[in-house]
């Protein structure tokens, strides 16, 4: 276990009250499937998607549309494919990137950039690469990160960071471990979690949470289990998740609900 520590085929939409309730289906239980969470917003900045089945392509296109006015919402790998989601940067949000292979390499850039007052706000990890964008706009403070192989033993890590009033901000699978950001500061009241091996488990869970007034905020795939992160201090009003076996038609769905006023908050790929 590693800890450390900073200190400073698819988906349908249901309308049930204020929230976007989502029914299972049959077709992706047992498929691939890209998995995106969305949630109403004011913003209507229309979210783009790129995808490069090379990497270095594909860090030429983050490169490319952060100096366009452009900010990263999320990246995934999975399926042989780079994807990255962005939309235009209306608030002037600072971010930057960083790229290792190793997660040694990873560590210590992070602690190089808590140092420059940059704080993590997304990880990713995928063939052999790790990605971490930050942030000093964040609102996080204090921050920290724990990995472990086990999940039950990432369970018990999370909970005894709850205790000490940290938010679990983020949740990567990479090199064999379990990984999760923590920060204080901009804080999600009452978290809870579900891990499950099989998906239309994951959508039972999800449905469960959300008739006790939670709120999906991430999904995350590793290791065979699907991890959803869930709060009811998120301020999400209406919300909803959907699948579909390729990004092509994902990035259909992204487009359709960015029309409708819904943005994606998350992205997530798995079994």
């Amino acid at each position: 276990m590693k800890l450390k520590t900073f200190v400073s085929s698819l988906i349908l939409f249901t309308l049930i009250s204020s929230s976007l309730v989502a029914r299972s289906y049959s077709d992706l239980s047992n498929r691939y499937k890209w998995v995106g969470v969305f949630v109403k917003s004011s913003n209507r900045s229309e979210q783009i998607i790129k995808t490069n089945d090379r990497f270095y392509d594909f860090r030429d296109s983050i490169k490319r549309l952060l100096n366009s006015g452009y900010i990263v919402d999320d990246l995934k790998y999975g399926n042989g494919k780079w994807v990255g989601v962005f939309s235009k940067n209306l608030s002037n949000i600072s971010q930057t990137y960083i790229e290792t292979g190793r997660w040694a390499d990873m560590d210590r850039e992070i602690s190089a950039q808590w140092e420059r007052g940059y704080r993590i706000t997304d990880i990713e990890y995928g063939l052999g690469k790790w990605i971490a964008l930050f942030s000093t706009d964040s609102g996080y403070t204090n921050q920290g990160y724990d990995r472990v192989a086990n999940a039950s033993n990432f369970k018990e890590i999370i909970l005894d960071r709850w205790n000490k009033g940290f938010t679990l901000i983020n949740v990567e699978y990479g090199e064999g471990k379990w990984l999760g950001i923590f920060s204080k500061g901009k804080v999600l009241a009452d978290q809870t979690m579900a891990i499950r091996g099989y998906w239309p488990d994951m959508c039972n869970a999800i449905d469960s949470q959300w008739k006790d007034g939670s709120k999906l905020t991430s999904l995350t795939y590793g290791l065979n289990k699907w991890f959803g992160l869930f709060s009811k201090s998120s301020n999400y009003q209406q919300q909803g998740y959907e699948a579909s076996h390729t990004i092509k038609d994902f990035s259909k769905i992204v487009a359709k609900r960015n029309k409708d006023g819904f943005r994606l908050i998350n992205l997530s790929q798995g079994w």
